[in-house]
């Protein structure tokens, strides 16, 4: 019986392990990495940076299709100067695009003043720790097999 409830055990574990999970992908094209950060299935995330012009915060929230498409849900800042510059006219400081802009991956290079902040969850990750000022970061949703998900945070 011990035997059978080992044997039945240890097949879960090997399934749960190949499993297929979600995750961000967040690629330094010039160092040649990746760190790879775990997401719920249909998860948001969001960039918080400076407007270069204005020196003021503005958010972009956005959300993982199951296709692995990213979606732009929102932006938003408190800034009207800020708004006004992204071309918002409306009142309040978060706005959704009138058109569902989606794609494969988006790509950032790393703010030479303030740098970026990426925010999954309750974890936020200062883009300084993805690379140096001026690199070129590609976010992409990813799926891998739980186990890789979990030895890659072992060796974070």
């Amino acid at each position: 019986m011990l035997r059978l409830a080992f044997v039945a055990a240890a097949s879960l574990a090997a399934a749960v392990a190949v499993y297929p999970v979600t995750a961000l992908e967040v690629e330094n094209t010039g160092r040649g990495e990746a760190t790879r950060i775990a997401l719920r299935e249909g998860g948001a995330f969001s960039i918080v940076s400076q407007n270069s012009i204005y020196d003021r915060p503005v958010t972009e929230e956005f959300v993982v299709r199951p296709d692995r498409r990213i979606v732009l849900r929102s932006v938003s800042s408190p800034s009207a100067a800020v708004r006004e510059y992204l071309g918002i006219a409306e009142a309040g400081e978060r706005h959704e695009p009138a058109v569902e802009r989606d794609s494969r991956e988006i790509v950032f290079r790393v703010a030479m003043g303030t740098p970026q902040r990426l925010h999954v969850g309750r974890l936020e990750w200062s883009f300084l720790q993805l690379g140096d000022h001026g690199d070129r970061l590609v976010i992409r949703a990813i799926r891998r097999p739980a186990l890789f998900a979990w030895l890659a945070r072992a060796h974070s």
